[in-house]
């Protein structure tokens, strides 16, 4: 009898850490991945990190000799803060990084929203747990209060203060307002962005960025329930039984551990990236800065379910109908897909149609055009000429566009002398000059050459992710 009791509790406790080791595993066949690739996004680099294990001196060498060129200047307060929240999670110092003190560069960042609501955020993140000085520009509290001004009525957070909500935004806006524990305002927000992300989870358990179901949306919303101690199972977010953890892992992870942007795509950079984050918050309880954290148990699916074809996603996630916003008259060319980004990159300001008025979204994009894109999203100014090209001249109406993005270290040129401005951009060149000029971490197609709408999608989603 004794022994028949004790092999039900063996059955039990097996049975209680199995779903830990099967998180293990997943994070453990990421973590052997990004442990192979030869290079690594900051947030590939924080996720091993975070996981104990070691970044490699060389990511560190190259991210030193870049602050070294900029003079240890750079655009936006949100590229000092990756740093910094990187720095900090792999025990080095973030007020001495080769010279450099990046928190008191974050501090006294006078614009600190330029890049949008992201900056606040993630200078929240990197200033939560260090010391800072009296007299600097920004301290917690008004960040604080910066951040509760771009709260719309629903509960939702936006890119840019009068903007619609966004599902990550408002995540990690969650995330950011968790480190203000016993704030009545803070606590405030946090219960009305909660409110909002599970009016966002529809009746199936997904979730919707550009008209398609987005898993980067719910790794968000793991990290925003993580960070701030709610359970994955609160009623709030739970739909026909199954948690956000649930829907992620059964819809959108392959079989190989990697993740998928939507239902029916393949495996995409981006989006492993996120859901390697969400499992380590699970785990820690925090992505972005420590905090403290007891760990709940979570169940993992044994394996994904398979894959259904294109006709069975439609029949499973309706696509949402598209209210007309942009004001070109080819603009029933705009695919569903980059339509919200479009607007968004129209309401910066960033594309304007043709001599005819049209936006010509199907178009490839020319090496001039890209340069166009490349000037206004990172808001460069340049007014001196150089002749540096014999086939672009300072009449030319993409000159100046051209030398800015010369000047910041994007160079398209076909061998010495020529650009060949109307020639298309391959897509692989484009991507190197988001990295170059947004201090992003782009990787999304293999395609040779890329249209007008997905550059300006592309454009877009390196704004919003941080440039997430």
């Amino acid at each position: 009898m004794k022994k028949a009791v004790s092999l039900i509790l063996l059955i039990c406790f097996m049975l209680s850490i199995l779903p830990s080791y099967a998180s293990d595993d997943t994070l453990n066949a990421i973590t052997d991945i990004y442990l192979d690739k030869e290079e690594l996004s900051v947030w590939e680099a924080l996720g091993l990190a975070l996981n104990g294990n070691v970044v490699p001196e060389s990511y560190y060498d190259a991210l030193g000799q870049d602050i070294l060129q900029r003079d240890g200047v750079y655009r936006t307060a949100l590229e000092y803060a990756k740093i910094a929240i990187l720095l900090k999670q792999d025990n080095k110092n973030p007020k001495d990084f080769y010279g450099y003190d990046i928190i008191s560069s974050i501090a006294n960042f006078k614009d600190i929203d330029k890049s949008g609501i992201n900056g606040v955020i993630f200078s929240i993140f990197a200033l939560v747990d260090v010391d800072i000085e009296n007299d600097t520009v920004w301290n917690l509290d008004k960040l604080l209060d910066l951040l509760l001004g771009y709260q719309n009525t629903d509960g939702g957070f936006p890119l840019a203060k009068g903007w619609g909500s966004d599902n990550d935004l408002t995540a990690m806006a969650v995330s950011a307002l968790s480190y203000y524990k016993d704030n009545n305002k803070a606590e405030t927000a946090l219960s009305s962005a909660l409110g909002y992300l599970s009016s966002k989870l529809d009746s199936d358990g997904f979730m919707y960025y550009q008209n398609s179901d987005s898993s980067e949306n719910l790794s968000q919303m793991i990290i925003a329930l993580s960070s701030a101690n709610i359970s994955l199972s609160d009623e709030r977010f739970i739909r026909n039984g199954k948690t956000v953890y649930d829907t992620l892992l059964e819809k959108y992870m392959t079989e190989d551990g990697k993740f998928k942007h939507s239902f029916s795509a393949t495996a995409n950079t981006i989006a492993t990236e996120q859901a390697y984050l969400a499992l380590s918050s699970m785990k820690y309880g925090y992505v972005y800065a420590y905090k403290e954290h007891i760990e709940e148990p979570v169940e993992l699916p044994d394996e994904p379910e398979p894959v259904p074809s294109e006709n069975e996603v439609e029949d499973i996630i309706p696509e949402p109908e598209i209210e007309n916003m942009l004001p070109f008259p080819d603009e029933p060319e705009v695919s569903s897909q980059y339509y919200d980004d479009l607007v968004t990159a129209y309401e910066l300001s960033l594309v304007s149609g043709d001599t005819s008025g049209k936006l010509r979204p199907l178009d490839y994009l020319t090496k001039a055009e890209a340069c166009v894109l490349l000037y206004k999203a990172a808001g460069l100014e340049t007014d001196i000429f150089i002749p540096r090209y014999s086939d672009v001249k300072k009449a030319d109406w993409y000159s100046k566009y051209v030398i800015g993005c010369y000047f910041n270290g994007v160079a398209l040129q076909s061998g010495n002398v020529l650009f060949q401005p109307n020639e298309n951009i391959k897509t692989e060149d484009f991507e190197k000059s988001i990295n170059v000029i947004l201090g992003a971490d782009v990787t999304y197609s293999d395609e040779l050459y890329i249209t007008r709408q997905k550059a300006i999608s592309m454009i877009i989603e390196s704004i919003k992710e941080g440039g997430k």
